[in-house]
C-alpha cells in the first residue's frame, strides 16, 4: 500500500497552498470564508449544536459542499483530485488540514470533517471523512519535526471516567464493557480510573505509564481563558475544571506523555451539544501528545460504542491512527444512516508521521 500525503495549508493572510510529500506544489488560492458563505457556515455550525435536531444527508451534503467551495479553489482541488484518481485499490491519500497559529482559531474551529466533494458529470459526490481512499486529518506543525510513531507490542490503556455530581449524567459502563471485550482479543492492557482527581490522576499515570488515555466525561472551551477544560472531581465530588496546561502536566507524570489521548463526552440517551473537546485537542498536541482523537460535539452512548469499536478494531489491524478514525467514522455512517451528522463528529489531530499504535493482529489462532 502506498500512502500519499498532501498538506492543505491556510496562512494567517488566508492564502491556501497545497504541497505533496514528494515536494510537488499545487496551485495557490485564497480561502472563501467571507460574506454570505461565512454567515451560512456559522448558521450550520449553530444548528449542529442544537439538541434533538434530526439531520438528513441532503442537508449535510449541502453544508459539506459549502465547506469544500470555501476551502478549495477549483484549480487547487483539481490538482488534489488528479492524485486521488491515480490511486490503486490499496493506496491511500492522507489529506492534512493545517491552520497554524492562534490567529486562525476561528477557521480551525470550523467542522471541516463535513467536507463533501460535490457530484458532477461522470462522478458521484463523497464525504472526505468517510471515503475509503482518503484519510482526513488535522496536522499541527511542530518545531521538533515529524517523528514516526512506531507500533508497540502491547499498549497500556488508561480509561478515565469522571462523573461530578453537579454535572449531567455520564454513562460509561457499556463503553467499558466494549473495551474489555476488545482487550480480550487485542494487545491492550486496560486500567480504569473512576472519579479522577488531580492527585489521583498524577499517581495513576505514574504507576500505569499509559501509551493511550481514553477520557469519558465532560469538556468545554473557556473563551475567557482561551483554553479547553475537562471536568475532574474534587474532594467534595463536585466538578473541578482542569485546563489543558494542567492536564498535560498531569499526563506527564510518567516522565513521558501518552502517545494518544481519546476524549469524548458520553451522556446516555441525550447528548449535551454544548460540550466539546475540539478546543482542547490542538493544544494537547502543541504540548507534546503525538495524537488526539476528540469529539467536536457530545455524543450519545450508542454512538460512542459504535465509533470506539470501529476505531479500536482499526488499530488492531495495524492501521495508522487517522485511518482507524476513518474506519470509526464509517461505522457511524453505516449504523446511523438516519443521522447524517454523526460521521463528522470525530476529529483527529496529529504531529507524527505514519502514526501506528498497534502492530497488525496475528491471523493465527
Amino acid at each position: 500500500m502506498t500512502v500519499t500525503e498532501i498538506e492543505i495549508n491556510v496562512s494567517p493572510t488566508g492564502e491556501v497552498t497545497t504541497r505533496r510529500d514528494d515536494g510537488a506544489v499545487g496551485p495557490a488560492g485564497s480561502i472563501g470564508f467571507r460574506g454570505v458563505d461565512a454567515e451560512l457556515i456559522r448558521v450550520f455550525e449553530r444548528w449542529l449544536r442544537e439538541r434533538g435536531r434530526e439531520w438528513r444527508r441532503p442537508e449535510i451534503r449541502a453544508f459539506g459542499s459549502l465547506l469544500h467551495r470555501t476551502l478549495f479553489p477549483q484549480d487547487l482541488w483539481s490538482w488534489v483530485e488528479q492524485r486521488l484518481n491515480t490511486l490503486g485499490p490499496q493506496d491511500r491519500l492522507r489529506l492534512q488540514l493545517v491552520f497554524p497559529g492562534e490567529g486562525l482559531a476561528q477557521l480551525a474551529a470550523v467542522p471541516w470533517e463535513y467536507l463533501y466533494v460535490p457530484t458532477r458529470a461522470g462522478r458521484n459526490g463523497f464525504f472526505l471523512a468517510t471515503d475509503r481512499r482518503c484519510m482526513l486529518t488535522r496536522y499541527i506543525p511542530m518545531e521538533t519535526g515529524r517523528a514516526a510513531m512506531a507500533p508497540a507490542r502491547r499498549v497500556r490503556l488508561l480509561v478515565l471516567v469522571a462523573q461530578p455530581d453537579d454535572l449531567g449524567e455520564v454513562v460509561a459502563e457499556p463503553v467499558l464493557a466494549t473495551l474489555g471485550d476488545l482487550a480480550e482479543r487485542l494487545p491492550l492492557d486496560v486500567t480504569v480510573c473512576r472519579q479522577p482527581t488531580r492527585g489521583s490522576l498524577a499517581d495513576t499515570v505514574a504507576k500505569v505509564r499509559p501509551e493511550l488515555i481514553h477520557f469519558i466525561g465532560h469538556g468545554r472551551y473557556d473563551e475567557d481563558a482561551e483554553q479547553g477544560r475537562v471536568a475532574f472531581v474534587d474532594e467534595t465530588g463536585h466538578s473541578d475544571w482542569v485546563g489543558e496546561a494542567v492536564l498535560a502536566q498531569l499526563l506527564a507524570e510518567a516522565e513521558e506523555l501518552p502517545r494518544l489521548v481519546f476524549l469524548h463526552s458520553c451522556a446516555g440517551a441525550q447528548a449535551d451539544y454544548g460540550a466539546s473537546f475540539a478546543g482542547i485537542a490542538p493544544r494537547l498536541i502543541r504540548r507534546g501528545v503525538q495524537c488526539v482523537v476528540a469529539m467536536q460535539y457530545a455524543v450519545t452512548n450508542r454512538t460512542a460504542i459504535a465509533f470506539s469499536k470501529g476505531f479500536y478494531t482499526g488499530l488492531a489491524a495495524g492501521l495508522p491512527l487517522d485511518e482507524a478514525v476513518q474506519s470509526g467514522r464509517r461505522s457511524l455512517e453505516v449504523l446511523y444512516e438516519t443521522d447524517a451528522r454523526l460521521p463528522g463528529i470525530p476529529v483527529i489531530y496529529l504531529y507524527s508521521r505514519d502514526a501506528v499504535l498497534l502492530p497488525a493482529a496475528s491471523s493465527e489462532g
